[in-house]
């Protein structure tokens, strides 16, 4: 048996020496202030190890101060044990009590020499304790100092402590706080009964690991919800993570699609350039002819406007010049009518009649005035003279007539000849206006002719072929490269699988290597671990058995009946009862020869010894295991990362065309649309081109039409003119027929005249014949009539004398002007109709020399917009490269790609590939933010949410992408489903295993409850009982909910989807409630840390004493008086004390403790007896303290302290009764 045997003080607690014996109960007496409470404290200290749980007063010095003040201060404690006695010195060293065991007993010449001085220095007490007795290391720890004396010694380092244990148990824990609660008279508290029952029950920790379940299932809402994220849909049907994701990946495979395009850009205007450079002298000389061309033609517009206008000027100046001779005419006519010029060319015209006349009447009258001989003579010769005049007059006349034919006939002659110059200058001028339109309408029929032809070629020209084409065969190479893509997609995706499935086959055979390494480890472990269990159970039966009573009463019995006993059945059995007998040599009365058997018996210690070796070498297993398991984390680790890295480029390879592949539709659609409108354009083109030159047909065939018609016009006009000129000569001849006919006329009518004058004349002359012959004389009359007559004649000549310079002047202005006229008008016409004729032919060559320049200037402005294009590009191409912003210089040149478009376009394309990459780097950076927002920090699927830099978005749409293409949120909702469903049942096990001690707890606490009953010796408390109730902690009927809940699913927990859709969603939404639930009260108690059988139920208890009732409560701070509360709480903490020596005695072997109970004067004396009864019945042992002895005969030693003049305390042992031995 095993007990705390003394207590030795060195310089301790005012105390220079004493030894008090602890093998039986003990009463220290004194008065107050002596040390009782102190020696009490000091025991304890050896139970609990605990300076803050030994009632110390705060105002007092520490624990520390009071009992080791000095260098060379001491308490040993001797512990007693089957093989002999061993001290426990607890010392100070550097501010701090420590501890040392000594395999021996106490010996007081090991601290104090001989002058009676105690050693400071512990080297002088090891030398005086000698080598060969074992002495540990300082144990600093009072927990570890704990787990030595109360035999928690199944770690490796704890080996060499084990001899010094009192007990072997795991769960001591609440035997020094019942020790220490018995000193204290603390307050009864359910809790601490039920743990006391509890721990009582068996060293095995049953409990539920609450911080495994918290680790476990700490993430589970997060990663329930982020899983679900990828299933839940919205009002729309849709997954708005996958939605998201697909927007990510989306912008991510546009972006490095775009990247690409821009270097594949900056490739072709490296091309471009060169062409460009190439190019510009070719388009240059081009420029050059085209603009002598152009030149040559405007010199050309130039000679031809300069000699138009020379004509034009000239024909202009002489229709002035006309205009100015009509307007002449027109004027001199207006003067000519106011004179009444035709009456002064009348009376001149008749000029020289009236000088006839006028010699004629002179004649006349002078015949008349003249005396003639004979009157008949000269009547006769009158008659004669009239008749000769008149003849005269007539013939003179009729010469008039002839020579007025004359002059008529060579006038119409003139006209004739002026009608054919007339009408050759109407033909010469509508010739060449006919001529001119002849022209035109051949020009026009030519323009005609050539629209016809443009109309035809328009049908079948193509004039957007070249784009059409580019169109065409760029839908031709985006399908050809869609199927290249989708087929490199495929074998891209096919050599992933083969890598992974590769992998993983790889990894299974590193694994499956490892495992057969490992395997053979866990064998030669497990075989380990089959002896140890052997050499454990052995050793634990060695409690009584017959080895042990052989060892203690049978030396050498390892030579006798060691040889022939069974080890299991005979030597570690303890029910055999072992009695020493006379004979020893024989074996029940058969004597043996046992030197001829060869066989090496273990003793405990050897058993103890082989324990070690084997816990040593399972120890190695273990590491070996460890080890093994580290290198196959490794090497999987190793070639997961050598495929990852070759998965990883494929996958990128992979991500790009994906990404290109899926600009294809838009390209292809952007391409079928250019290739519609270019289509279009050319539709639309040829119908404008139709429309245009059908409108130039119209327009031609209306020019036609109107040239035709001037040209009918101008040939009528040529009749007309004709005609005219026909007309005017007709009409001249008709003027001059009618002139003669009119002078004819008047000179018949002159000759009338003159004739009707000469027969009056005749008359006259006859009747002055008669009048003369009748002897009247000369006729006055007649004479005065021909005075008259020559009168009114010299003043018509007079007048015709002075209108005669009129007349010439008339005359000079008819032949000059006004016969001229027709001519004239004629002449104004003609040069009215060249200059109509020259303006026709100015305008067509005009016409046909601007479109000439016409086509040569578009010909140069499309050669000057080539080369500007061309220079500008390159310009644009220098401020590209210059610019920062779209070249950084971190930009390294990437070759030349070919390509059709020039620079312009090309640097437009990457600026807008640029700035597009710029617009979809922050749309992707949003997308990934807003992707990201749906995860914390710390998600389920690890990904980053703390983005920083550009490389970070790419890694992480990257992960993306493979997360997603190789659908991982199945293999996270597989995993974390097996895993909580696993959880669930886990939980179930151990909750299970918490409640299968349910009866046996009862049975304890049946037992705790009959016990009292049965021995109890105090008549004033009448009851002590306890009883369990279902257990009030939440956490506790959750698990127990979780319990009912797996064991209800059990036959298809298997099954259990917790993210599933279907049928089992009610199954699913409870699994998931109760896991929530658990995480939760997890969360909320963070510093919970286990959830312990004591949990499992709850624990009241009831005092009765006298007519006072506790009722069922579960924690009682005071019962009664003080004495009835210090007898109260002393038994119930004595039965907690038994119920765990009771079960640890059946393992360990039986054992003493000792309870310290200060001011036992406060109970009765024979309660003080009961007590004592009470607990050394329960092999409890009481140390009591109070000022004067009680019961001397129930305590073995009853100490006297007492001080002396120093104030040291002095123990005095006063009595030892040995009674209580028996």
């Amino acid at each position: 048996m095993r007990y705390l045997n003394k207590i030795i003080f060195l310089n301790s607690a005012h105390i220079p020496y004493a030894e008090v014996k602890l093998d039986g109960n003990v009463h220290f007496i004194g008065t107050q202030g002596v040390g009782k409470s102190t020696l009490l404290r000091a025991i304890l200290f050896f139970y609990n190890a605990d300076k803050l749980r030994l009632g110390i007063p705060k105002e007092k010095k520490s624990f520390d101060a009071f009992y080791f003040p000095y260098a060379n201060s001491y308490i040993i404690y001797e512990v007693m044990r089957e093989n002999g006695a061993y001290c426990v010195v607890a010392a100070k060293s550097q501010g701090r009590v420590f501890f040392r065991f000594i395999d021996a007993p106490f010996q007081q010449d090991w601290f104090i020499d001989e002058h009676n001085v105690v050693h400071s220095e512990w080297g002088r007490i090891r030398e005086h304790i000698g080598s060969k007795i074992q002495i540990t290391a300082q144990v600093t720890s009072y927990e570890m100092y704990r787990d030595i004396i109360f035999g928690n010694n199944r770690k490796h380092e704890m080996i060499p402590y084990r001899k010094f244990a009192i007990v072997e148990s795991a769960k001591y824990q609440n035997i020094p706080r019942t020790i220490q609660n018995v000193f204290l008279n603390s307050k009864l508290d359910a809790d601490f009964i039920k743990d006391t029952i509890i721990r009582s029950m068996s060293d095995e920790d049953i409990s539920v690991d609450l911080d495994f379940y918290r680790s476990q299932i700490k993430e589970f809402e997060q990663e329930y919800r982020d899983v679900m994220l990828w299933f839940t849909k919205n009002k729309n049907g849709e997954v708005p993570v996958r939605k998201m994701a697909e927007k990510v990946m989306n912008a991510y495979r546009d972006l490095i699609y775009t990247q690409k395009q821009i270097g594949e850009g900056r490739a072709e205007l490296n091309f471009a350039e060169k062409q460009a450079l190439h190019e510009i002298p070719l388009v240059k000389e081009e420029q050059a002819k085209a603009e002598t061309e152009r030149e040559r033609l405007l010199r050309l517009m130039g000679e031809l406007q300069q000699k138009y206008t020379n004509e034009r000027d000239g024909l202009i100046r002489d229709i002035g010049i006309i205009n100015d001779l009509l307007k002449k005419i027109r004027e001199k006519r207006l003067h000519y009518e106011q004179m009444q010029i035709e009456e002064i060319i009348k009376r001149v015209s008749c000029e020289e009649l009236l000088i006839q006349e006028l010699e004629q009447v002179r004649n006349m009258k002078s015949e008349l005035t003249r005396a003639y001989e004979d009157v008949l003579s000269k009547y006769r010769l009158l008659f004669e003279k009239l008749e000769a005049d008149f003849r005269t007059f007539e013939n003179s006349q009729q010469a008039r007539i002839n020579a007025r034919n004359a002059e008529i006939a060579g006038k119409q002659e003139e006209l004739m000849q002026q009608l054919r110059v007339e009408e050759e200058k109407v033909r010469a001028t509508q010739e060449e206006k006919v001529q001119t339109v002849d022209n035109r309408i051949r020009q026009l029929r030519d323009e005609q002719a050539q629209c016809n032809l443009k109309l035809q070629k328009v049908k079948y020209e193509h004039p957007h072929q070249k784009e059409m084409s580019d169109c065409e065969d760029g839908i031709n190479e985006l399908r050809k490269k869609d199927k290249e893509l989708e087929l490199n997609i495929r074998q891209q995706q096919g050599e992933i699988k083969q890598l992974r499935q590769e992998c993983e086959w790889k990894v299974k055979e590193l694994k499956w290597e490892f495992q057969a390494k490992m395997e053979t480890v866990r064998k030669e472990r497990s075989a380990i671990e089959e002896q140890l269990q052997t050499l454990d159970a052995l050793i634990e039966k060695r409690k009584g058995s017959l080895c042990e009573w052989l060892e203690k009463n049978k030396p050498d019995w390892q030579e006798t009946i060691g040889k022939v006993a069974d080890e299991e059945l005979v030597l570690y059995n303890n029910e055999l009862q072992p009695q020493l007998v006379n004979k020893e040599a024989t074996l029940f009365g058969v004597s043996l020869n046992l030197t001829a058997i060869e066989r090496s018996v273990r003793t405990p210690e050897e058993m103890k010894q082989e324990r070690d070796r084997q816990q040593a070498a399972r120890q190695l297993c273990t590491d070996r295991l460890t080890r093994l398991t580290e290198e196959e984390g490794e090497a999987v680790s190793s070639l997961e990362k050598k495929y990852s890295k070759q998965i990883h480029s494929i996958l990128e390879e992979q991500h790009l065309m994906e990404a290109e592949r899926m600009q294809i539709p838009a390209k292809l659609k952007n391409l079928q649309a250019d290739y519609a409108s270019w289509k279009t354009k050319e539709e639309e083109w040829k119908r404008g081109c139709t429309e245009e030159l059908q409108a130039q047909l119209n327009e031609i065939g209306h020019r036609l039409y109107v040239a035709e018609g001037e040209k009918e016009k101008h040939l009528a006009e040529r009749e007309k003119l004709l005609k005219a000129c026909r007309k005017v000569y007709n009409g001249s001849r008709t003027e001059l027929r009618k002139e003669l006919e009119e002078f004819v006329a008047s000179v018949q009518q002159e000759i009338e005249r003159m004739k009707q004058q000469t027969a009056e004349r005749k008359k006259e002359l006859k009747q002055a014949q008669e009048n003369e012959l009748n002897g009247k004389g000369a006729d006055t009359v007649t004479i005065r009539k021909y005075d008259d007559r020559l009168a009114e004649i010299n003043k018509e000549l007079d007048y015709i004398g002075k209108s005669r310079p009129q007349v010439l002047y008339y005359e000079r202005d008819k032949e000059e002007l006004f016969d001229k006229e027709p001519a004239t008008r004629s002449r104004k016409k003609e040069q009215d109709a060249k200059l109509v004729a020259l303006d026709e032919r100015f305008a067509l060559k005009k016409e046909k020399l601007q479109v000439q320049k016409k086509g040569a200037d578009e010909h140069l402005d499309r050669i000057n917009k080539e080369l500007h294009l061309l220079e500008d590009g390159l310009n644009k191409v220098d401020m590209f490269r210059k610019d920062e912003t779209f070249c950084p210089p971190s930009v390294t040149e990437i070759g030349e790609k070919p390509t059709r478009k020039n620079c312009d376009v090309i640097v437009e394309e990457l600026k807008s590939l640029i700035v597009s990459t710029i617009r979809k780097t922050e749309e992707f950076k949003k997308a990934v933010t807003q992707f990201n927002g749906n995860f914390s920090s710390k998600n389920t699927f690890h990904f980053r949410t703390e983005l920083v830099g550009e490389q970070d978005y790419y890694d992480f749409a990257s992960n993306l992408c493979e997360f997603v293409d190789n659908d991982k949120i199945s293999d996270y909702q597989k995993h974390i489903s097996e895993r909580y469903t696993d959880i669930i049942r886990r939980i179930s096990q151990e909750v299970g295993g918490l409640t299968r001690n349910e009866s046996e707890i009862h049975r304890t606490i049946k037992d705790i409850n009959d016990d009292f009953v049965k021995r109890n010796f105090a008549g004033v408390i009448k009851e002590i009982a306890l009883r369990p109730l279902q257990s009030s902690d939440k956490l506790m009927q959750l698990l127990l909910e979780i319990k009912r809940f797996s064991d209800e699913n059990q036959y298809n927990m298997g099954k259990v989807d917790l993210f599933s859709q279907d049928s089992r969603e009610d199954v699913n939404a409870v699994a998931v409630r109760h896991l929530l639930s658990f995480m939760k009260f997890l969360l909320d108690d963070p510093g919970r840390r286990r959830l312990a059988l004591a949990d499992t139920f709850k624990l009241e208890f009831r005092v009765k004493e006298n007519d006072n009732d506790t009722g069922w409560v579960e924690k009682i701070a005071n019962v009664g008086s003080d004495g009835t509360d210090i007898l109260v709480k002393a038994m119930v903490n004595i039965m907690l004390i038994n119920v765990f020596k009771e079960k640890a005695s059946r393992k360990f072997g039986d054992f003493k403790i000792h309870c310290m109970m200060d001011e036992i004067g406060k109970l009765h004396p024979n309660n003080v007896k009961g007590i004592l009864d009470f607990a050394n019945c329960r092999n409890i042992l009481l140390v009591n303290s109070s000022p004067t002895t009680y019961n001397v005969e129930d305590y073995r030693y009853t100490y006297l302290l007492s001080k002396d003049g120093r104030s040291n305390t002095q123990v005095v042992p006063l009595l030892t009764y040995n009674k209580i031995e028996k």
